[in-house]
């Protein structure tokens, strides 16, 4: 199930690179500065729960909660919009900002979802992902 789920997941990831990305912050075209964007078509939605990717570039060498080294990283967020909070279910991480490149790493956390934090990211735009994800809720 787990194996099935990673396969779901890069399908989805290879669909959503043709997406039609909302910049909450940042610019795409910019290495330099802190982007993150939300693909606006939910891949699945239930209630006030939505499933979206997300994609992050760092306007400089990071690492995860893990140590996993990163610049960029795109990711499948779990997000609760009643309790507006959300989580990582599934990230795949670049070592080169802007999402370039062949991932170095590919992580499947649906089994231990991580809480989408940007503990140094000034303005920190967890509440525009959240309300960009959420705005059909209400």
């Amino acid at each position: 199930m787990r194996w099935w789920f990673a396969c779901f997941g890069l399908l989805g990831f290879s669909v959503s690179t043709q997406a039609a990305w909302l910049t909450v912050t940042g610019n795409p075209e910019e290495p330099e500065v802190d982007t993150v964007q939300v693909d606006p078509v939910a891949i699945a939605s239930t209630g006030e729960r939505r499933i979206m990717n997300l994609r992050v570039s760092r306007s400089r060498d990071r690492a995860n909660w893990e140590g996993v080294p990163y610049r960029s990283y795109d990711a499948r967020v779990a997000f609760d919009c009643r309790a507006k909070k959300a989580e990582y279910r599934f990230a795949r991480f670049f070592m080169a900002p802007l999402w370039r490149g062949e991932p170095h790493k590919t992580t499947d956390y649906s089994n231990n979802p991580r809480p989408m934090l940007f503990i140094d990211m000034e303005p920190n735009p967890i509440d525009r992902i959240i309300r960009a994800a959420c705005h059909r809720t209400g």
